[in-house]
């Protein structure tokens, strides 16, 4: 060896390999070159179902189950696993079944309720033709441009509380104390997606004395010139004629048992689980002061009041 060289060995050190793989590496050069060097993909274990019968495994969980006929009410990873064994004699474990499911797109996730009495199609003329029917329900003089839009609803919240997730060690499940008593109050709320405006109030009743007493609070919030079209769903204090609907505040009805429209359901979803679930209160007087607290501090938070209730159909 010439001095200075490096030997297979030094050279297979300086590379951080062994010998033997220094030597594949000169013949896979010398065969094809830098392109010989290349890493080629292994075609790996082929698929246990082919394109068209996974295609038909999507079907499955894109339908869902009939029960009319005999299946569960909701799939789960052991009903497709015993399905595609009847179907196509492929066994897979469950996890692989699993796998399968999420590879070609599926997760398991938990369902948006709708009523069964719900119209979709009058839902979706609802979205489209927001601005022509927000229009229609303001005074004549009032122009688009002077409208804040109000979404509006209430919600009872109880000592009968409810259970929400909560962070666990892996393997075990927490016990939360759950209250069964029926001492209860009524929020009643409404919210400016544009403004991050938030007007409520708590009270014992819901009826057209409370609301005509929301409305007038509401139409106090609105700035001078400015128009308030409160968007809210049929309930009977809704629609009473005793109503009390001040001159710069109008109404907009939702299509009926859409709630799903209303964003305030989502509002009261997030106070819901973040301050009302997993807690027992002593009594309903109790419920009352830890509602005002919360609403009152919620009402602040302009920034998350717009990020919950905004919509891109609900815009002027």
């Amino acid at each position: 060896m010439i001095e200075g060289e490096l030997s297979r060995a030094g050279i297979a050190d300086g590379a951080g390999v062994d010998a033997q793989t220094l030597c594949d590496w000169v013949k896979r050069y010398n065969g094809g070159g830098i392109d010989g060097l290349r890493d080629e993909a292994r075609p790996g274990r082929p698929p246990m179902l082919d394109g068209a019968r996974t295609a038909t495994v999507a079907s499955w969980l894109e339908t869902g189950p009939d029960p009319e006929a005999g299946e569960p009410s909701r799939w789960t990873v052991a009903d497709i696993r015993e399905r595609i064994m009847d179907s196509f004699g492929v066994r897979y474990t469950l996890e692989g079944a699993r796998r399968l499911m999420l590879r070609i797109g599926f997760r398991h996730v938990s369902p948006r309720p709708i009523h069964p009495k719900a119209d979709p199609e009058a839902q979706e003329a609802f979205r489209n033709g927001f601005a022509q029917l927000a229009e229609a329900a303001v005074p004549d003089g009032v122009s688009t441009e002077d409208v804040l839009v109000f979404f509006q609803d209430e919600a009872r919240i109880g000592q009968k509380g409810m259970l929400s997730r909560v962070w666990a060690r892996k393997g075990t499940r927490p016990r939360i104390v759950r209250d069964y008593r029926y001492g209860y109050v009524y929020l009643f709320s409404a919210a400016c997606p544009e403004t991050g405006t938030a007007v409520g109030h708590v009270c014992a009743k819901a009826n057209t004395v409370e609301m005509s007493r929301h409305l007038r609070e509401i139409g106090e919030q609105v700035p001078a010139g400015k128009h308030a079209l409160v968007v809210l769903d049929g309930a009977g204090w809704h629609r009473s004629r005793e109503l009390e609907i001040p001159d710069n505040v109008s109404l907009l009805r939702l299509p009926p048992y859409s709630p799903e429209l209303n964003p305030v359901e989502t509002l009261f979803s997030v106070l819901k689980h973040r301050h009302f679930a997993n807690r027992v209160f002593e009594s309903a007087e109790h419920v009352r002061e830890t509602v005002e607290d919360v609403w009152n501090g919620f009402t602040r938070k302009t920034g998350e009041i717009m990020q919950i209730t905004a919509r891109e159909w609900a815009v002027l």
